[in-house]
């Protein structure tokens, strides 16, 4: 299995979060026992850490309208360029860190092409951790091409692709009703719910709906989403301090929900 970020800024450097989360993920994976030929980071500029160099791919796999897309972009450059290799690759954003081994007869995978979590009692597609074959060119594919025929991000652009016979509010990147995509908008899709399985929230485990969602998560968590660094205050959309929800157990739970050895790593940085 190959575990794989990605990270296009246009700016063509990290951000300040960026630069010191990618160096915890870097060494959180080798303390994982990942080997460092299994580590694929790709950038759209020239970085290497602790052994682990990036692939560099061009400035256009960065999408305009939405950024969090850009990882569909890459993720397609990667099969054209004939990087993707036979075997399961685990895609996860620089902010989805993972906390205990994860073998690949874990996932479960079968005969799907995809494997992702959705968000608990929402049932919408989160991309933020999920795992893929080299046969899900094509599912990549088309969900570029509703991301930006309908000028949405990649996770809504997933929902219409496998929401045949439903509606879809998408108050994101634009607004309104669409309906979910059918054989007669792409005829190949016809089997797309058996090529995508929905695997266990444990892989993708983020704030929402805390006590909803840990009840119904393989324990112990595998895969922690959050922001290490604080966020700007959104009254729209408002979210709990990272470090302080996982790490110090500020929750409805009142659960430590990082391991020690992980929050060493980010106190070496200077994030406690």
């Amino acid at each position: 299995m190959k575990n794989l970020m990605s990270y296009v800024n246009p700016e063509k450097h990290f951000d300040e979060e960026g630069g010191v989360v990618v160096k915890v993920q870097i060494d959180n994976s080798l303390d994982l026992g990942w080997k460092r030929e299994d580590l694929v980071l790709v950038t759209n500029f020239e970085f290497e850490y602790n052994g682990v160099k990036s692939i560099v791919v061009s400035d256009e796999n960065y999408c305009n309208f939405c950024p969090q897309a850009s990882k569909i972009l890459t993720i397609l450059d990667l099969f054209d360029k004939g990087i993707i290799e036979k075997e399961l690759y685990w895609f996860h954003d620089l902010d989805a860190f993972q906390l205990e081994v994860i073998n690949e007869s874990d996932i479960d995978i079968d005969e799907a092409d995809v494997a992702m979590t959705d968000y608990g009692r929402m049932m919408r597609w989160t991309t933020g951790s999920m795992f893929f074959k080299n046969t899900a060119r094509d599912i990549f594919g088309w969900v570029k091409d509703i991301t930006y025929k309908y000028k949405t991000d990649e996770e809504r652009a997933f929902m219409i692709l496998t929401g045949e016979g439903t509606h879809l509010v998408t108050p994101g990147c634009w607004g309104g009703f669409v309906n979910g995509y059918t054989t007669s908008d792409i005829p190949e899709i016809g089997n797309i719910n058996v090529r995508i399985k929905k695997i266990n929230i444990t892989y993708n485990f983020q704030t929402f709906n805390l006590r909803s969602c840990y009840s119904i998560a393989i324990k112990p968590i595998r895969v922690a989403h959050f922001h290490p660094f604080p966020r700007p205050a959104n009254l729209y959309n408002p979210k709990p301090n990272g470090m302080e929800f996982f790490v110090h157990g500020n929750n409805k739970l009142g659960l430590v929900l990082i391991p020690q050895r992980l929050a060493r790593i980010f106190n070496q940085y200077g994030i406690k």
